[in-house]
């Protein structure tokens, strides 16, 4: 997080990859610091004995997909 502010405030482009258990203290985090707008990818994270390799890859597809898109 408090990398991808730093770019951000500094002018470089930056995203930051964040867990979904964390969304909500990391949009807290970069208002309280300053970067309300800071583009956050969020993810789910895996869970050992739950999550199958295919739906890994299904996430990695759709992550792909939408880090493409937050580039622009």
């Amino acid at each position: 997080m408090r990398d991808g502010i730093n770019l951000t405030k500094a002018g470089r482009p930056a995203i930051v990859f964040v867990h979904h258990h964390f969304e909500r203290a990391a949009r807290a985090q970069a208002k309280g610091l300053g970067v309300p707008d800071l583009r956050l990818y969020v993810y789910q994270q895996y869970t050992p004995g739950v999550d199958s390799l295919r739906h890994e890859e299904e996430k990695a597809v759709v992550a792909a997909r939408a880090f493409g898109g937050m580039l622009t």
